[in-house]
């Protein structure tokens, strides 16, 4: 009711119209995969393949069987049947050419010794590829996995769906077994599955970062399952036989790192993004911003006009108004990097300014919403609203290598600024004050994730370390030489980006 601000009746309607709890009790319980899939066949279905008795609504779009007291026959011009009702959604007006078929639901009613849900038998079967056969095989687990949604309200959205993730994908792999009676057994055959995917052979490999987390997600799981009231008598081991053995992630091959550019690299690509439209200039402060601010495409996509200031080149993440990681709250002042960014985002705000936005309006709303605001003064009364996916930002950042040959992710941002600062020469506090600007707790969360160096690079600085050796123990060259090769030395180094100017 509240996830689509309904009414409990609303709700009923839809149980009859075929919508097929996967628990049924006094609470019903729904899989959200089969809502969504239930609305989607409602909508798609045309007056060609209603069923008797239902109506398709031209306002709410949804095919709906309306209460019978609402319900009239007339006759049509033509001779045929006229049938005029009240859609339950939206209370529209509904009306259909109707057939004798469509009259048998209506004159069960007006039988006293039928009750109006047998009137509805045929609704309530899972009609048309409707209901949770069509979508998921039954679980004997939803309602525990309902309570256990209540306890991962301490985790962020994003989190409980990691975490969910890894308990269906525990549950299918075991059969559907109801939890209840879970064995060491079945634990080990999941680790044995994820020992198997860490294999360079394996047919669905998997990294070792994936194999752990999915271990953490379902430990934490199992911890919680075995203190439930009716869950004691399982084996109080369960999560330790999950785990894997050291050996095993030490074997599995790391992931090959994902690309990412240099600042430098970064900045060409923002000078050759085109500026002509208002998508545009939005594009460029988007792509600009991620890199000032290292900031994530979620929390980017979110933010509003106060939560940016120019003069003193910081971003206020209120996880209150924006969604940010874990819900963390942080100031984070723009990062030291070329000015060519700085005047892209500046640009973008004095144009939002100038246009009449306020500071609860959004840093960069849907354009749709841009141009009403423009048109209209005002966008329906209230705050223009923020972008509710990341889309966008995946575009900013497709234009600005269109013409490039990497397409970099906006999630690349996070590691161009990490190895930014391992190029800077900068103090132990200074690096401390880079990690947490970054939004990390301590240096080695920057260090172990992001900035990594591919075996590209690494082979090269190696490389680089054999040159220097080796002219530092040939002292029977001629200085004239020397120099020579060492010259040749620095201008490769530098081409490589690996010493500081001065």
């Amino acid at each position: 009711m509240n996830a689509y601000a309904v009414s409990r009746n609303t709700v009923s309607n839809w149980a009859k119209a075929g919508l097929v709890p996967s628990v049924k009790g006094r609470v019903h319980i729904f899989r959200g995969a089969t809502v969504v899939a239930f609305h989607h066949a409602r909508r798609s279905r045309t007056k060609q393949n209603l069923r008797p008795g239902e109506f398709k609504c031209t306002e709410c779009k949804n095919a709906v069987f309306p209460s019978k007291e609402t319900i009239s026959c007339g006759s049509a011009k033509s001779g045929g049947l006229l049938l005029e009702a009240t859609c339950p959604e939206c209370n529209a007006h509904l009306f259909k050419f109707g057939t004798k078929a469509d009259l048998a639901p209506i004159n069960q009613t007006l039988d006293p010794n039928t009750t109006g849900d047998s009137a509805h038998e045929e609704n309530t079967l899972v009609l048309g590829g409707i209901g949770i056969e069509s979508v998921i095989t039954p679980s004997p687990n939803d309602a525990l996995i309902y309570r256990w949604q209540a306890y991962a309200g301490k985790f962020s959205e994003k989190t409980q769906d990691r975490h969910l993730s890894a308990i269906r994908q525990f549950e299918v792999f075991l059969g559907n077994k109801a939890f209840k009676k879970l064995t060491l057994a079945d634990c080990h055959k999941v680790r044995d599955h994820f020992k198997a995917s860490l294999k360079p052979d394996a047919v669905e490999r998997k990294s070792k970062s994936t194999v752990q987390h999915s271990v953490s997600h379902l430990r934490d799981f199992l911890d919680w399952l075995c203190k439930q009231e009716d869950y004691r008598h399982l084996p109080a081991d369960l999560p330790d036989a999950l785990e894997l053995p050291r050996a095993v992630y030490a074997k599995a091959l790391p992931r090959d790192r994902k690309d990412y550019p240099s600042v430098e690299e970064a900045e060409q690509l923002l000078i050759q993004m085109p500026s002509r439209s208002v998508g545009d200039l939005r594009n460029r402060a988007l792509f600009a911003l991620a890199f000032l601010g290292a900031l994530r495409a979620d929390t980017l996509s979110s933010l509003r006009l106060r939560n940016i200031d120019c003069d003193t080149r910081l971003i206020v993440q209120n996880a209150e108004i924006a969604r940010a990681k874990n819900g963390k709250s942080l100031r984070v002042k723009w990062f030291p990097i070329n000015d060519t960014f700085q005047a892209a985002v500046k640009k973008w705000v004095t144009l939002m300014e100038q246009g009449g936005f306020g500071p609860d309006d959004a840093l960069f709303p849907p354009l749709d919403a841009f141009y009403h605001f423009q048109k209209a003064g005002k966008y329906l009364g209230k705050a223009v609203p923020v972008m509710t996916s990341t889309h966008a930002i995946t575009e900013a950042f497709r234009a600005a290598c269109s013409s490039h040959t990497s397409t970099y992710t906006p999630h690349s941002v996070k590691h161009t600024i990490s190895s930014e600062r391992d190029r800077r020469p900068l103090t132990a506090e200074q690096r401390k004050a880079w990690s947490e600007n970054m939004g990390h707790e301590n240096e080695q969360i920057t260090e172990r994730h992001y900035g990594k160096l591919s075996d590209e690079q690494r082979f090269e600085l190696l490389e680089v370390v054999e040159t220097e050796t080796s002219l530092a123990s040939i002292d029977a060259i001629p200085n004239d030489v020397k120099i020579e090769l060492f010259d040749r030395v620095i201008a490769e180094m530098q081409k490589r980006r690996v010493i500081r100017d001065g």
